[in-house]
């Protein structure tokens, strides 16, 4: 009788542990479920936050691009002025060089930025005789 005993003991601790095991086993498993539940949730929303982060510089760029277009020809136009005011100049100063002040003498053919070193340079047989001299 003993050893029924004994057997019917031994059934109920190994139904107990079969049981515990089972139960760890699907504790474990829903904790996994969960665990990458949460990670999937927290890569949706990660996911959205960054699209609304990119939807906002998109928009951001965008107004930049349009001031600096805006800029851009403005500053266009006032590039258009200036080289206009400078023709203007230009002729101004070319009709009024043009016409010769009276009592003046006319210089047009002496340019102050020409080099005139070898006009004046004495050739290389007047320097041999200079020289030998």
């Amino acid at each position: 009788m003993d050893k029924m005993e004994n057997r019917e003991l031994m059934k109920g601790v190994t139904v107990r542990m079969v049981k515990n095991v089972l139960m760890t086993i699907i504790a474990i498993a829903l904790l996994i479920f969960i665990y990458k539940f949460m990670k999937y949730k927290r890569k949706i929303s990660e996911y959205k936050r960054n699209r609304e982060i990119n939807e906002k510089m998109k928009m951001s760029r965008e107004k930049k691009l349009q001031e600096l277009e805006k800029e851009m020809i403005a500053n266009k136009e006032k590039m258009k002025e200036r080289v206009k005011k400078g023709e203007d100049e230009k002729k101004d100063k070319q009709s009024d060089a043009s016409k010769q002040r009276p009592g003046s003498t006319d210089n047009s053919t002496f340019n102050h930025f020409r080099d005139y070193s070898n006009y004046y340079r004495p050739s290389i047989r007047n320097r041999y005789k200079n020289a030998s001299s």
